[in-house]
Protein backbone atom coordinates (compact mmCIF):
# COMPACT_ATOMS: atom_id res chain seq x y z
CA UNK A 1 0.00 0.00 0.00
CA UNK A 2 2.96 2.15 -0.38
CA UNK A 3 0.74 4.59 -2.61
CA UNK A 4 -0.58 5.63 0.69
CA UNK A 5 2.47 7.41 1.24
CA UNK A 6 2.47 9.95 -1.51
CA UNK A 7 -0.34 12.18 0.56
CA UNK A 8 -1.45 15.35 -1.40
CA UNK A 9 0.16 18.51 -0.14
CA UNK A 10 -3.46 19.59 0.73
CA UNK A 11 -4.52 16.69 2.92
CA UNK A 12 -0.52 16.74 4.48
CA UNK A 13 -1.86 20.07 5.59
CA UNK A 14 -4.65 18.88 6.66
CA UNK A 15 -3.29 16.17 8.99
CA UNK A 16 -0.95 18.40 10.91
CA UNK A 17 -3.71 20.73 11.28
CA UNK A 18 -5.50 18.04 12.96
CA UNK A 19 -4.66 18.43 16.31
CA UNK A 20 -5.00 22.38 16.71
CA UNK A 21 -8.10 22.23 14.96
CA UNK A 22 -9.99 19.32 16.77
CA UNK A 23 -9.53 21.76 20.21
CA UNK A 24 -10.87 23.98 18.29
CA UNK A 25 -14.18 22.01 17.22
CA UNK A 26 -14.90 20.50 20.16
CA UNK A 27 -18.28 20.11 19.28
CA UNK A 28 -20.05 16.86 18.04
CA UNK A 29 -19.80 17.73 14.58
CA UNK A 30 -20.27 13.99 13.57
CA UNK A 31 -19.08 11.87 11.01
CA UNK A 32 -21.04 12.10 7.14
CA UNK A 33 -23.74 9.23 7.30
CA UNK A 34 -23.45 6.15 4.94
CA UNK A 35 -25.26 6.31 2.09
CA UNK A 36 -25.39 6.08 -1.57
CA UNK A 37 -26.16 3.80 -4.40
CA UNK A 38 -24.53 0.30 -2.44
CA UNK A 39 -26.34 -0.72 0.72
CA UNK A 40 -24.89 -0.92 3.86
CA UNK A 41 -24.77 -4.57 3.26
CA UNK A 42 -23.70 -4.90 0.98
CA UNK A 43 -20.29 -3.91 1.70
CA UNK A 44 -20.57 -6.30 4.88
CA UNK A 45 -21.41 -4.10 7.59
CA UNK A 46 -24.67 -4.41 10.43
CA UNK A 47 -27.77 -3.10 9.29
CA UNK A 48 -28.61 -3.25 12.82
CA UNK A 49 -25.39 -1.12 14.42
CA UNK A 50 -26.37 1.43 16.96
CA UNK A 51 -25.37 4.80 16.87
CA UNK A 52 -21.38 5.59 17.68
CA UNK A 53 -21.01 5.73 21.53
CA UNK A 54 -17.14 5.57 22.46
CA UNK A 55 -17.20 4.77 26.41
CA UNK A 56 -19.44 1.57 25.07
CA UNK A 57 -17.01 0.25 22.47
CA UNK A 58 -13.76 1.10 24.50
CA UNK A 59 -12.94 -2.66 24.05
CA UNK A 60 -12.82 -1.64 20.49
CA UNK A 61 -9.99 0.95 20.25
CA UNK A 62 -8.73 0.64 24.20
CA UNK A 63 -5.74 -1.78 24.41
CA UNK A 64 -6.37 -2.51 28.34
CA UNK A 65 -10.33 -2.72 27.86
CA UNK A 66 -9.71 -5.12 24.61
CA UNK A 67 -7.56 -7.69 26.72
CA UNK A 68 -10.04 -8.08 29.17
CA UNK A 69 -13.20 -8.10 27.21
CA UNK A 70 -11.69 -10.59 24.47
CA UNK A 71 -9.47 -12.61 26.57
CA UNK A 72 -7.91 -13.96 23.70
CA UNK A 73 -10.43 -14.25 21.39
CA UNK A 74 -9.03 -12.30 18.19
CA UNK A 75 -11.56 -14.37 16.17
CA UNK A 76 -14.58 -12.76 17.92
CA UNK A 77 -12.35 -8.82 17.84
CA UNK A 78 -12.27 -8.75 14.47
CA UNK A 79 -15.98 -10.16 14.15
CA UNK A 80 -16.87 -6.95 16.21
CA UNK A 81 -14.85 -4.54 14.39
CA UNK A 82 -16.41 -5.94 11.06
CA UNK A 83 -20.00 -5.81 12.32
CA UNK A 84 -19.06 -1.93 13.77
CA UNK A 85 -18.09 -1.16 10.55
CA UNK A 86 -15.03 0.25 12.52
CA UNK A 87 -12.14 2.18 10.47
CA UNK A 88 -8.61 1.71 10.33
CA UNK A 89 -6.66 5.14 10.74
CA UNK A 90 -3.74 4.66 7.97
CA UNK A 91 -0.85 7.09 7.52
CA UNK A 92 -2.32 9.58 10.43
CA UNK A 93 -5.66 10.04 8.72
CA UNK A 94 -6.71 8.20 5.91
CA UNK A 95 -9.94 6.24 7.08
CA UNK A 96 -10.37 2.54 5.76
CA UNK A 97 -13.35 0.69 6.82
CA UNK A 98 -12.76 -3.29 7.82
CA UNK A 99 -14.32 -5.61 5.80
CA UNK A 100 -15.02 -9.25 6.13
CA UNK A 101 -15.60 -11.50 3.49
CA UNK A 102 -18.92 -13.80 4.18
CA UNK A 103 -16.80 -17.06 4.39
CA UNK A 104 -14.27 -15.75 6.50
CA UNK A 105 -17.26 -14.25 8.85
CA UNK A 106 -18.50 -17.74 8.79
CA UNK A 107 -14.88 -19.14 9.85
CA UNK A 108 -14.32 -16.84 12.60
CA UNK A 109 -17.48 -17.33 13.83
CA UNK A 110 -16.51 -20.82 14.09
CA UNK A 111 -13.42 -20.24 15.58
CA UNK A 112 -14.92 -17.73 18.29
CA UNK A 113 -17.30 -20.09 19.46
CA UNK A 114 -14.80 -23.22 20.05
CA UNK A 115 -13.03 -22.96 23.29
CA UNK A 116 -11.28 -26.36 22.79
CA UNK A 117 -7.43 -26.65 22.34
CA UNK A 118 -7.77 -27.51 18.84
CA UNK A 119 -10.36 -24.24 18.33
CA UNK A 120 -7.77 -21.74 20.16
CA UNK A 121 -4.65 -23.26 17.89
CA UNK A 122 -6.92 -21.59 15.10
CA UNK A 123 -7.44 -18.14 16.30
CA UNK A 124 -5.53 -15.46 14.29
CA UNK A 125 -2.23 -14.15 16.26
CA UNK A 126 -1.22 -10.83 17.11
CA UNK A 127 2.66 -10.46 16.95
CA UNK A 128 4.52 -8.95 19.23
CA UNK A 129 5.83 -5.24 18.65
CA UNK A 130 9.44 -6.66 17.60
CA UNK A 131 7.88 -8.04 14.51
CA UNK A 132 5.84 -5.26 13.02
CA UNK A 133 7.07 -5.90 9.54
CA UNK A 134 5.68 -8.88 7.93
CA UNK A 135 9.04 -9.49 6.55
CA UNK A 136 10.17 -10.00 10.48
CA UNK A 137 8.15 -12.75 11.47
CA UNK A 138 8.84 -16.37 11.88
CA UNK A 139 9.38 -18.43 8.77
CA UNK A 140 8.87 -15.59 6.10
CA UNK A 141 8.73 -16.25 2.49
CA UNK A 142 8.19 -14.02 -0.15
CA UNK A 143 4.67 -15.85 -1.83
CA UNK A 144 1.35 -15.46 -1.88
CA UNK A 145 1.02 -18.02 1.22
CA UNK A 146 -2.16 -17.05 3.93
CA UNK A 147 -3.20 -19.17 6.51
CA UNK A 148 -6.52 -17.04 8.74
CA UNK A 149 -3.83 -17.15 11.49
CA UNK A 150 -0.41 -16.27 10.92
CA UNK A 151 -1.77 -13.72 7.95
CA UNK A 152 -4.16 -13.38 5.86
CA UNK A 153 -5.52 -12.81 1.82
CA UNK A 154 -6.92 -8.83 1.15
CA UNK A 155 -7.28 -6.23 -0.54
CA UNK A 156 -7.43 -1.75 -0.43
CA UNK A 157 -10.13 -0.98 -1.92
CA UNK A 158 -10.93 2.66 -3.38
CA UNK A 159 -13.80 4.60 -4.55
CA UNK A 160 -16.80 3.35 -2.81
CA UNK A 161 -19.26 6.28 -1.50
CA UNK A 162 -20.98 4.36 1.13
CA UNK A 163 -17.42 3.20 3.13
CA UNK A 164 -17.50 4.47 6.54
CA UNK A 165 -14.62 7.00 7.08
CA UNK A 166 -15.93 9.19 4.25
CA UNK A 167 -13.08 8.77 1.82
CA UNK A 168 -14.49 5.77 -0.08
CA UNK A 169 -11.81 3.36 1.41
CA UNK A 170 -12.32 -0.07 2.44
CA UNK A 171 -9.66 -2.88 3.73
CA UNK A 172 -11.29 -6.42 2.69
CA UNK A 173 -10.20 -9.63 4.38
CA UNK A 174 -11.00 -13.07 2.97
CA UNK A 175 -10.20 -16.25 3.28
CA UNK A 176 -7.89 -18.63 2.38
CA UNK A 177 -7.06 -22.02 1.39
CA UNK A 178 -6.76 -23.81 4.41
CA UNK A 179 -5.05 -26.98 3.23
CA UNK A 180 -2.35 -25.20 0.86
CA UNK A 181 1.14 -25.62 1.31
CA UNK A 182 4.47 -23.83 0.39
CA UNK A 183 6.78 -25.10 -2.23
CA UNK A 184 9.68 -24.29 -3.47
CA UNK A 185 10.41 -22.05 -6.68
CA UNK A 186 10.68 -23.87 -10.04
CA UNK A 187 10.63 -23.87 -13.41
CA UNK A 188 6.58 -25.87 -13.31
CA UNK A 189 5.50 -23.22 -9.99
CA UNK A 190 3.47 -20.71 -9.70
CA UNK A 191 4.42 -17.56 -8.64
CA UNK A 192 4.78 -13.66 -8.68
CA UNK A 193 7.78 -11.52 -9.31
CA UNK A 194 10.67 -11.87 -7.13
CA UNK A 195 8.97 -14.78 -5.26
CA UNK A 196 11.43 -16.93 -3.24
CA UNK A 197 8.27 -19.78 -2.44
CA UNK A 198 5.50 -20.58 -4.57
CA UNK A 199 2.04 -21.48 -2.94
CA UNK A 200 -0.35 -23.80 -4.13
CA UNK A 201 -3.48 -22.69 -2.99
CA UNK A 202 -7.07 -22.97 -4.57
CA UNK A 203 -9.77 -19.44 -4.54
CA UNK A 204 -11.75 -20.82 -2.24
CA UNK A 205 -13.25 -17.62 -1.31
CA UNK A 206 -16.02 -16.36 -3.97
CA UNK A 207 -15.35 -13.02 -2.67
CA UNK A 208 -11.69 -13.86 -2.06
CA UNK A 209 -8.61 -13.92 -4.12
CA UNK A 210 -9.25 -15.27 -7.78
CA UNK A 211 -6.03 -17.61 -9.37
CA UNK A 212 -5.29 -14.81 -10.75
CA UNK A 213 -4.11 -12.84 -8.25
CA UNK A 214 -2.74 -16.02 -6.38
CA UNK A 215 -0.98 -16.44 -9.35
CA UNK A 216 0.48 -13.15 -9.51
CA UNK A 217 0.89 -11.82 -6.12
CA UNK A 218 3.88 -9.18 -5.42
CA UNK A 219 3.28 -7.61 -2.92
CA UNK A 220 6.46 -7.03 -1.33
CA UNK A 221 7.06 -4.86 -4.49
CA UNK A 222 6.01 -1.35 -4.81
CA UNK A 223 1.93 -0.47 -6.04
CA UNK A 224 3.39 0.84 -9.16
CA UNK A 225 4.94 -1.93 -10.42
CA UNK A 226 1.78 -3.95 -9.46
CA UNK A 227 -1.84 -5.12 -10.73
CA UNK A 228 -4.41 -3.15 -10.05
CA UNK A 229 -7.64 -4.16 -10.38
CA UNK A 230 -11.00 -2.93 -11.95
CA UNK A 231 -14.44 -3.71 -11.24
CA UNK A 232 -14.70 -5.49 -14.55
CA UNK A 233 -11.48 -7.19 -14.02
CA UNK A 234 -12.76 -8.54 -10.61
CA UNK A 235 -15.71 -9.89 -12.08
CA UNK A 236 -14.08 -11.73 -15.19
CA UNK A 237 -11.90 -13.58 -12.89
CA UNK A 238 -14.52 -14.55 -10.85
CA UNK A 239 -15.86 -12.03 -8.22
CA UNK A 240 -19.33 -11.99 -9.78
CA UNK A 241 -20.67 -9.58 -7.35
CA UNK A 242 -18.11 -7.21 -6.91
CA UNK A 243 -19.57 -4.26 -8.41
CA UNK A 244 -23.03 -4.96 -6.31
CA UNK A 245 -21.20 -4.99 -3.13
CA UNK A 246 -18.66 -2.03 -3.98
CA UNK A 247 -19.84 -0.11 -6.66
CA UNK A 248 -19.27 -0.66 -10.29
CA UNK A 249 -16.27 2.08 -9.90
CA UNK A 250 -14.21 0.55 -6.82
CA UNK A 251 -10.95 -0.78 -8.01
CA UNK A 252 -8.42 -1.85 -5.85
CA UNK A 253 -4.96 -3.98 -5.16
CA UNK A 254 -4.24 -7.43 -3.12
CA UNK A 255 -2.17 -7.86 0.07
CA UNK A 256 -1.35 -10.09 2.45
CA UNK A 257 -1.85 -8.95 5.84
CA UNK A 258 -0.77 -9.69 9.35
CA UNK A 259 -1.70 -8.36 12.85
CA UNK A 260 0.89 -7.33 15.16
CA UNK A 261 0.78 -5.16 18.61
CA UNK A 262 2.81 -2.03 18.94
CA UNK A 263 4.78 -0.99 22.16
CA UNK A 264 1.46 0.71 23.57
CA UNK A 265 -0.62 -2.66 22.99
CA UNK A 266 -2.22 -1.09 20.03
CA UNK A 267 -3.41 -3.86 17.27
CA UNK A 268 -2.32 -2.83 13.58
CA UNK A 269 -3.02 -4.66 10.75
CA UNK A 270 0.12 -4.33 8.15
CA UNK A 271 -0.19 -5.42 4.58
CA UNK A 272 3.56 -7.16 3.44
CA UNK A 273 4.62 -3.57 1.90
CA UNK A 274 4.50 -2.01 5.66
CA UNK A 275 1.76 0.28 5.13
CA UNK A 276 -0.74 -0.41 8.13
CA UNK A 277 -3.94 1.04 10.22
CA UNK A 278 -5.29 0.85 13.80
CA UNK A 279 -8.63 0.90 14.86
CA UNK A 280 -10.00 4.38 15.12
CA UNK A 281 -12.16 5.77 17.59
CA UNK A 282 -15.33 7.28 15.91
CA UNK A 283 -14.29 11.07 17.03
CA UNK A 284 -10.54 10.01 17.11
CA UNK A 285 -9.46 11.86 13.90
CA UNK A 286 -10.67 15.26 12.36
CA UNK A 287 -9.36 13.80 8.77
CA UNK A 288 -12.19 11.08 9.54
CA UNK A 289 -14.82 14.23 10.01
CA UNK A 290 -13.48 16.27 6.96
CA UNK A 291 -12.94 12.71 4.59
CA UNK A 292 -16.22 13.90 2.62
CA UNK A 293 -15.12 17.14 1.71
CA UNK A 294 -11.38 16.34 0.54
CA UNK A 295 -12.65 13.32 -1.53
CA UNK A 296 -15.93 14.60 -2.67
CA UNK A 297 -17.84 11.39 -1.27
Amino acid sequence: MTMLKRVPIFLASFILLNSYLALAFNANIGHRSVVGSVSRSAIGMSSTAAAPNSEQKSHLYVPSNRDEYYQGNIAQYLLDLHDDGATLNFCGGMMFQLVLSDKLQTHLKSVAADSSSEGKQKQPIIHPASQSLMSRTPDYKKSSFADNIFSFHGRELRKIPTANGGMGFVLQLSYADPSATLEEVSSSSTAGKGADAAWNGSPVDPQGWSKEEIATYDGWRSDQFRQWRKCSMYEDEGYSTFGQEFGNEAFGLNHRFFLHLDNQSRMWLSAEDGCEGTPADDGSSLMKKLGGMLFGM
